[in-house]
């Protein structure tokens, strides 16, 4: 049976890290404003600038909170820029941000909807050409915690920045696809979805010179010091070694090309 509703939730994905001060000065503001919200931190660890790497933590990560969960993701290189603030409604959250692309895969879903962040109230009272998180981000999230409506924040928009993903299908049986995040642990995890190999029975994945065939179910039913491929968490395809880094033993990283096809 569900229990009552908690405070409001809002979490951080972002490319800060934790050296600065970034970070905290966001959870100030919306402590200043919303001092019931709950601050989730997701990660602070995107790789910098990495739009695609940040969309795949953030697909990995809603869907695993409540209705009315407030989002705040950013890695945002064009900030100052002509790059739009957004509000973007999917799946009965909400998931404030840069228009870069970042939210592309909820944009792509029924019945989202994107708005322009253009209420200057619900921002700091002056807002920088640097810090868009502090400034921007943070205080509509707080507002919207507060139960500010979403129409409030900003019109409609048609156009937000939505590209498509990266994996393509170039045959029957045979899928080209890329490794998409590196994990803490060395993981190489690709955008080619488990399902796919499943449909193959039996297949290969390529990856460099190196070819694997057949699919673990779990690090540890790996052999030491071996590459394998694994069917991981994220429903996707990984390259890992148990209990040792893949990306360091087949010097390999974001970006490296995978091909799926059918034995």
């Amino acid at each position: 049976m569900p229990g009552k509703p908690g405070p409001p939730i809002i979490t951080l994905l972002t490319d800060f890290g934790g050296k600065d001060h970034f970070a905290g000065v966001m959870k100030g503001v919306i402590a200043s404003i919303a001092p019931a919200a709950r601050v989730i931190d997701i990660t602070h660890e995107v790789e910098p600038y990495a739009i695609a790497g940040a969309r795949f933590l953030l697909s990995q990560s809603w869907p695993y909170f409540p209705k009315k969960t407030i989002h705040v993701a950013i890695v945002d290189p064009g900030v100052g820029s002509s790059r739009r603030p957004i509000l973007v409604q999917a799946h009965g959250q909400l998931f404030v941000g840069p228009d870069n692309g970042l939210f592309s895969d909820l944009l792509g879903t029924p019945r989202a909807k994107a708005r322009l962040i253009s209420n200057r109230k619900l921002m700091l009272a002056e807002v920088s050409g640097t810090f868009h998180g502090r400034d921007v981000f943070a205080p509509v999230a707080a507002w919207l915690a507060l139960g500010v409506a979403a129409s409030h924040v900003g019109p409609p928009i048609q156009d937000a920045i939505a590209t498509p993903g990266q994996w393509v299908r170039s045959s029957a049986g045979r899928w080209i696809g890329e490794v998409v995040h590196v994990d803490r642990f060395g993981n190489l995890i690709t955008n080619i979805p488990v399902e796919f190999a499943l449909e193959c029975g039996g297949f290969i994945v390529g990856i460099a010179s190196r070819e694997f065939r057949g699919m673990a179910a779990s690090y540890s039913a790996l052999a030491p010091h071996t590459p394998a491929v694994v069917a991981g968490s994220s429903g996707f395809l990984e390259i890992a070694v148990n209990q040792d880094s893949a990306a360091r033993l087949l010097d390999l990283g974001v970006g490296a090309r995978v091909e799926l096809s059918k034995e």
